[in-house]
């Protein structure tokens, strides 16, 4: 899938990823506002890539198309760099922290109700 540059009215430049048919539909920078499509260089195109044993099976992985199976088979999803991860890591951990917080709220009512009985 071919890499475009992408520039904002602010004259923030970026790449992305896209088909060659939604290369013009809208993106939005990082600021916010709408980029277009900037011709700075030829698109670029990436290869396969590089084979690599898999950490869950051992087995051999050549090429996305075997990584998008290592993937489904076991159920796992491509990491998505720090900043989305650590994100998702979080929100996980602010929504575990709200559970938590809700028994302990809970135990303590419960605990208060029955001594003064």
């Amino acid at each position: 899938m071919p890499l475009y540059d992408y520039r904002c009215s602010r004259g923030h430049t970026f790449d992305g990823f896209s088909t060659i048919a939604a290369r013009h539909d809208l993106r939005l920078c990082t600021c916010g506002e709408p980029a277009e499509l900037v011709i700075l260089h030829a698109p670029r195109v990436w290869g396969e890539i590089p084979g690599y044993e898999s950490p869950i099976d051992g087995r051999w992985i050549e090429g996305r198309r075997a990584r998008a199976e290592d993937l489904a088979r076991s159920g796992s999803r491509p990491w998505e760099g720090y900043e989305q991860e650590s994100k998702e890591m979080h929100r996980r951990q602010k929504e575990n922290e709200d559970k938590l917080d809700q028994l302990v709220d809970t135990a303590v009512e419960t605990t208060l109700t029955d001594m003064t009985l």
